[in-house]
């Protein structure tokens, strides 16, 4: 009786807990995010107030995402030089990389900004022979953040490298392919796949660092929305825009990057 009693007692709660489990795994947080994401929609079309500065910020948008896209566009090559040159087995090679990577990681961004602008700058004019006012504070912005981030993506790279399975790579110099080869059509694909949730984390940090930018008066986001409340005076609406716009292009960033991890089945990620 005592048995039968307790299997009796144990299946009910064994049932609920499975009910419970789709609830569970319910992304309640995505519905509160598109909530406040709906929440700003609504505010733009019923309160002249967030419309004009809707009005006035959105055009830093393009700009936005023109130094995301093409920052990040020249920093993965040039991490992924600066990532092998730290696999390196030549010394020289090896010592100049890690240097880059320590001495950017070791740098606040807006630091950094404010050397490639008014420092680095000046002396790449002086090289190529132009002026340093013909160099658009929008390009110094580019080269800040892509030289900044690659330092990020060349750590990545190595870690990437450094998980492929060891096997796939004696089977290739088994299969007579030199070490080139073995790189090319082996270790990089492999390591670039491992990699992408991390690449993928960058690319969103990256879109979000635009905003430092600003400083050099650049006209993005960020830049837009202080503009606008230096003319209107109007603290909530700018900034209550300007957080929503990051919070919705980051989400949207995100949620790319997981559907595009699903359907390369990348390992280390737990199906949501």
């Amino acid at each position: 009786m005592t048995g039968t009693g307790a299997q009796l007692n144990t299946a009910p709660a064994t049932v609920g807990l499975k009910r419970l489990r789709p609830r569970e795994d319910f992304p309640w947080w995505l519905v509160v995010m598109l909530g406040i994401i709906a929440l700003m929609g609504v505010a733009v079309l019923t309160n002249e107030g967030y419309q004009e500065a809707w009005e006035n910020i959105i055009p830093g948008l393009q700009l936005t995402l023109y130094l995301t896209v093409v920052s990040f566009l020249v920093a993965m090559p040039l991490g992924l030089v600066i990532g092998m040159g730290r696999l390196s087995r030549n010394r020289v090679i090896n010592t100049i990389s890690q240097v880059y990577i320590e001495f950017i990681r070791g740098m606040p961004m807006l630091v950094w900004i404010f050397v490639v602008a008014f420092v680095l700058t000046p002396d790449f004019a002086d090289l190529i022979g132009v002026k340093t006012r013909d160099i658009d504070e929008v390009y110094r912005g580019a080269a800040a953040l892509c030289l900044f981030y690659a330092a990020f993506i060349a750590e990545v790279v190595r870690a990437g490298v450094q998980s492929v399975d060891p096997g796939s790579i004696e089977a290739g110099y088994a299969t007579g392919l030199s070490r080139w080869q073995v790189t090319r059509f082996i270790t990089l694909p492999q390591a670039l796949r491992n990699a992408l949730p991390a690449l993928g984390n960058d690319f969103i940090a990256l879109m979000k660092d635009t905003s430092l930018v600003s400083i050099l008066a650049v006209n993005e986001l960020t830049q837009e929305a202080r503009i606008y409340l230096g003319s209107s005076f109007r603290t909530r609406e700018a900034y209550f825009i300007l957080a929503v716009l990051y919070v919705a292009l980051t989400l949207m960033l995100s949620l790319l990057l997981q559907w595009w991890e699903r359907r390369l089945e990348i390992p280390g990620r737990e199906s949501d």
